[in-house]
């Protein structure tokens, strides 16, 4: 496989991670940027969960996009929760820092993971 087809097939992991750290800029340099939300809510409700279902079903044939989305969002909604509870545990607790780079590290370690 050549390096443009590979460029192709994972186009949508690689936006993941550069929606993540433009999340991660919105809010440390423009904190009342309304795109925070038009972000911030993939950022929570879909990213985690498509980029767990990329890494664990890597050809785009082995899932249809309907159910990959379907999927995305319903483990999101179960991973992001576990995620906080983890937190709630460490020194760092339930505060928007710990979760934004917890939930950053999250996406971009399974986007890379699914890309490889």
């Amino acid at each position: 496989m050549d390096a443009r087809t590979e460029v192709n097939r994972s186009w949508d992991l690689a936006a993941i991670i550069v929606l993540s750290m433009l999340l991660a800029l919105f809010i440390y340099a423009v904190p009342e940027f309304p795109g925070r939300i038009v972000i911030g809510l993939p950022f929570i409700l879909f990213f985690p969960g498509y980029a767990l279902i990329a890494t664990l079903f890597p050809e785009k044939k082995s899932l249809d996009l309907i159910e990959r989305i379907a999927l995305s969002f319903g483990i999101s909604i179960a991973v992001v929760p576990l995620i906080g509870f983890g937190l709630n545990y460490t020194p760092f607790g339930i505060r928007l820092d710990p979760i934004l780079w917890s939930l950053i590290a999250f996406n971009t370690a399974l986007s890379v993971a699914g890309m490889w």
